[in-house]
């Protein structure tokens, strides 16, 4: 058998030479989940002035020490004016203040800001204040310029996702559009008598969805089709599609009618590789060029195909390096022992939630629970039985990990 690794390395290689890049609009990446391509570099500072923080006055620190009574307040002083948002304020005498607003710039002549709670009357629209507070050090209240970010600095490293705080980022610099890596046309395959036709047996074509949703997702362009267990069908439907890679679900296991397996014994020209992979669910598995387009098959069963999308598909399309967690992985500890132990020599990848007592697991093992991975929050990997931590294993004898032992996890919604 071969392992997840490897088979994440082949798919890559088979899909790698179908991403480009391309300067998108920021408006254009809103909804998608796509990873940028090239660093950003702010030409600006952010903020781009000495602004408030807080609704109140903008004076100079000096007027605090000058105008200070025996009580230790200051004032009353009189108010010259009035700074908005987006607005520049006229320069500000000495010994006198200004009414100004959270993110208003300051005038010249101020660099400090005093909270309108902290004065009487504790309103706009005083002629004269009175600031009851003493300890007030200069430059309170005021975000300076550049205190974000300063210009020329790298605000995103190219391969980043582009998260929305990434993308909001790149506004407040002031860029309008960045380059991102661009996805092949896919076209969603789905195979089998049971879902072309109305068969007395049939069943509805889940697959097709969930593989186009994640697709989607991705900002891929996707066309979805089906076809029955007939290879002639299969490869004449591919021909007549204007697309760059096909992701087929079914047809690759060891039954007597598995139609990729079929079409490309069929294909002179079909470098097609099957293997069974060291994992559960998702162990057949399919990778290669068929009907002139480059291939990658997946399992039928809906939690394998899903499971197999963010193993092996979504990493590539994404263009991560095939050593690297394709999400975000956490250690969790599970809550309970195992329901069942892990398969021999297989990883185990089982639906999770997970609670104030660690990895909650829902539902079993078997790859047609789809609800169960719709009730899920995260994917659980599970080292083979016999091997206690992936990472670590202190004793070889034990049937798998129990309640207490900690396990790679990836939040999957």
């Amino acid at each position: 058998m071969t392992s997840a690794i490897m088979h994440r390395r082949r798919v890559s290689e088979t899909i790698s030479p179908l991403l480009g890049t391309r300067s998108t609009p920021l408006a254009e990446l809103l909804a998608v989940e796509r990873r940028l391509a090239a660093d950003v570099v702010t030409a600006v500072d952010v903020p781009g002035f000495d602004n408030s923080s807080m609704d109140g006055y903008a004076l100079a620190h000096e007027t605090l020490r000058t105008a200070r009574n025996a009580d230790g307040s200051v004032g009353p002083l009189p108010v010259v004016g009035q700074v908005a948002a987006g607005a520049q304020g006229a320069p500000v005498p000495a010994d006198s203040l200004v009414e100004i607003m959270t993110g208003a710039p300051l005038p010249a002549g101020t660099d400090t800001v005093v909270p309108i709670e902290a004065t009487t009357p504790g309103r706009f629209g005083a002629e004269a204040v009175t600031i009851t507070v003493d300890d007030l050090a200069p430059g309170a209240y005021v975000r300076p310029r550049g205190s974000d970010v300063g210009a020329g600095t790298t605000v995103l490293r190219a391969g980043v996702m582009l998260t929305p705080a990434r993308l909001g980022v790149a506004a407040a610099c002031g860029v309008t559009a960045l380059t991102v890596t661009t996805l092949p046309r896919v076209l969603v395959l789905s195979t089998g008598d049971e879902v072309a036709s109305q068969a007395d047996a049939g069943i509805h074509d889940a697959n097709g969805v969930t593989l186009t949703a994640g697709l989607l997702r991705l900002g891929a362009e996707v066309t979805t089709l089906t076809v029955p267990d007939d290879p002639r069908i299969l490869l004449e439907t591919v021909a007549a599609t204007d697309i760059d890679l096909v992701v087929s679900t079914g047809g690759i296991s060891k039954g007597a009618r598995e139609v990729v397996k079929l079409a490309a014994a069929a294909d002179p020209d079909s470098d097609m590789v099957f293997e069974a992979i060291a994992m559960q669910p998702g162990g057949p598995q399919g990778c290669g060029r068929l009907a002139g387009r480059p291939w990658v098959a997946l399992p039928g069963n809906p939690v394998s195909a899903l499971i197999s999308y963010e193993m092996f598909l979504r990493p590539a399309l994404l263009g991560l390096d095939p050593e690297d967690d394709a999400r975000d992985a956490v250690d969790h500890r599970l809550g309970t022992d195992l329901d069942e132990a892990p398969p021999s020599g297989k990883l185990q990848v089982r639906r999770a939630r997970i609670g104030h007592n660690g990895i909650d697991l829902v539902g079993g093992s078997r790859s047609h629970l789809l609800h169960s991975y719709a009730e899920s929050t995260h994917l659980v990997f599970i080292p083979p039985s016999g091997q206690a931590d992936p990472a670590d294993s202190t004793d070889s004898n034990r049937p798998g990990p129990g309640a207490g032992d900690r396990l790679k996890t990836w939040r999957i919604n």
